[in-house]
């Protein structure tokens, strides 16, 4: 770690609590910032899962094919900035057949508890949302837990009908177009019976709505995973708000790790009156040294 200075910072409150404390609290803290979030990509064959991570993050996440499905097997990609890392999960393609779905439903199931967000892709001109749809309900019953953890994107967005209609000079779609992706991010909210969290429109390849999308992905990113995220993002998408959210985010993630932690252990009574003063100082410096870090 290169900020040796501003970890100096970070831990210095920690010295009014007994050196045992302060250890374990320093351990977690250290968790913290080298957290490293999980984001699963999943969606039907030919959804634009890689063109999507290809224009969101600064690494190239895998190769593009426009013919034939790209992935068998959920593969794990590594997103580094610096000292900081993300796990992209490219999960296979829904609805290709009964059998593989099955299978796919298990691989799913077991790799849910992990992952800290889901983006799923749907293309904005596709038709059948009868498979996706049908994956999810078996995958997540009404009320089941983890349903908050999908945010659902449609895909190339330039491609809705009339697509001639697309403004390559202003970037943007026809009224005709605009009408149409609004009818269906009103399909979707019906037929997933409402998720969540918001049905975001965008287009990979003219970079259409992604702002929009990035600002999306960080509200709904928990807490602890929104600094590492900010790190891999594209620069133009690294935006003041974001910095804000990620910054406010951190320090949140540090108050509640550090209660936690002190909760958990039997503190003298002379600790327990310095313990909110200890947690605030911390919290202070969290903040104040995020870029440091991230």
């Amino acid at each position: 770690m290169k900020c040796n200075k501003e970890l100096n910072q970070l831990y210095s409150p920690l010295s009014l609590l007994p050196s045992n404390v302060a250890e374990e609290v320093t351990k977690r803290l250290h968790d913290i910032i080298h957290y490293q979030p999980i984001i699963g990509i999943m969606g039907k064959t030919g959804a634009g899962k890689s063109s999507l991570c290809n224009a969101l993050f600064r690494s190239t996440v895998s190769a593009v094919s426009h013919t034939t499905a790209c992935t068998r097997e959920p593969q794990r990609f590594t997103l580094q900035a610096g000292e900081r890392q993300v796990t992209l999960i490219d999960l296979p393609g829904v609805g290709e057949s009964p059998e593989r779905d099955e299978e796919y439903q298990a691989l799913y199931q077991r790799i849910w508890p992990e992952l800290d967000l889901v983006l799923w892709l749907i293309k904005a001109d596709d038709r059948a949302l009868t498979p996706d749809c049908d994956f999810y309900f078996r995958m997540l019953s009404p009320g089941s837990a983890g349903r908050d953890k999908v945010l659902f994107v449609l895909t190339q967005a330039d491609k809705i009908e009339p697509s001639r209609e697309w403004s390559g000079f202003l970037n943007q779609p026809s009224e005709q177009q605009l009408k149409h992706l609004k009818e269906k991010q009103r399909a979707v909210c019906s037929l997933f019976n409402h998720p969540a969290l918001p049905v975001i429109t965008v287009s990979a390849a003219t970079g259409w709505h992604l702002p929009e999308l990035v600002e999306v992905l960080f509200r709904s990113l928990p807490a602890r995973a929104s600094s590492a995220v900010s790190s891999v993002i594209r620069p133009q998408y690294r935006t003041q708000k974001i910095e804000a959210q990620a910054q406010q985010d951190f320090g949140d993630t540090v108050s509640d790790v550090m209660t936690h932690t002190l909760s958990e252990l039997s503190l003298p009574s002379a600790v327990n009156a310095v313990v909110s003063t200890v947690i605030s100082a911390v919290v202070s410096v969290a903040r104040s040294v995020w870029r440091f870090f991230f």
